[in-house]
């Protein structure tokens, strides 16, 4: 999973967390079936937000953030008709790696009619981090999916920016033929490149994403977010249809909290359309 030219995470020393989660449905509601772990990476209790039977659940790391070495692999299956929201606790904070890096693999398989939200708090990546992560989905019949992801260019408070030395996340998404749906790469090394020139960052600093996958999609709903998405003048963006049953939303802007409000009006439209009731209200 190491890019060209970048040591593994597992030839230096850190933290190997695992996290291997099972769910499927029993007296009308989304249970935990069985789950591993391993430290630093754990999970609080299922907690229900809305009458539909979702678990809500909230991926926890006591450690802080990642440091060199660090390797952490998430792996999520949901059984036929299963319904899970999962979240991170806190910003997941990329601490600086001299000489290595931190690696992070998430393999989410969706079941029949089943229905994934991921919607992890922003990744900050320190000045003089590495990062290299991957996210892999398999979609059963009939199953929605929706991941959403916030990346800040480092602590902006103390006026850093793109001082990272790279990050590099893949998300590869497939349909039950094992087909590709989806093939993204973001690939950000701010020392080769100038984030400032036209038609990159230009003036903004922060990068959004939101995938929609469902066999309900219509090219309509493409449009409708790309509308709604063009309300909010901070924000640049647009979304469109993928090669197959999908939907990608990419945004830019200057501060979290507006790329916030707009990944979860797009979420809250989508959700409307494709599930037939509004986003619920996280508790944080």
């Amino acid at each position: 999973m190491t890019y060209p030219g970048t040591p593994s995470a597992l030839d230096l020393a850190g933290k190997h967390g695992r996290l291997k989660l099972i769910f499927g449905v029993s007296g009308g509601k989304t249970v935990l079936r069985d789950g591993a772990w391993a430290a630093p990476l754990k999970i609080a209790k299922s907690f229900y937000l809305e009458r539909s039977g979702e678990a809500f659940i909230y991926l926890l790391n006591p450690s802080g953030g990642m440091v060199r070495g660090d390797s952490y692999v998430l792996e999520v299956n949901l059984e036929a008709g299963a319904e899970v929201f999962l979240t991170t606790q806190a910003a997941t904070k990329i601490y600086k790696t001299p000489g290595g890096g931190v690696e992070q693999r998430c393999t989410f398989r969706v079941g029949e009619e089943a229905l994934l939200e991921y919607f992890p708090d922003p990744v900050i990546p320190f000045a003089g981090s590495r990062f290299n992560g991957e996210t892999e989905v398999l979609l059963s019949a009939g199953a929605t999916v929706f991941l959403g992801e916030i990346l800040a260019p480092g602590r902006t408070q103390r006026g850093e920016i793109f001082q990272f030395d790279r990050y590099y996340s893949r998300t590869r998404v497939y349909n039950r033929e094992g087909v590709s749906v989806l093939w993204d790469v973001v690939d950000l090394e701010p020392g080769q490149w100038n984030y400032k020139a036209r038609g990159l960052y230009e003036n903004y600093t922060h990068l959004a994403h939101l995938f929609i996958f469902s066999g309900g999609i219509k090219p309509e709903l493409a449009d409708e977010l790309h509308e709604f998405i063009t309300h909010f003048p901070d924000v640049l963006g647009s979304s469109s249809l993928t090669c197959r049953g999908g939907i990608m939303a990419r945004l830019l802007g200057k501060r979290s909290s507006e790329l916030e409000i707009v990944l979860r009006g797009c979420w809250d439209l989508a959700r409307q359309r494709l599930l037939g009731r509004p986003a619920p209200i996280i508790r944080k």
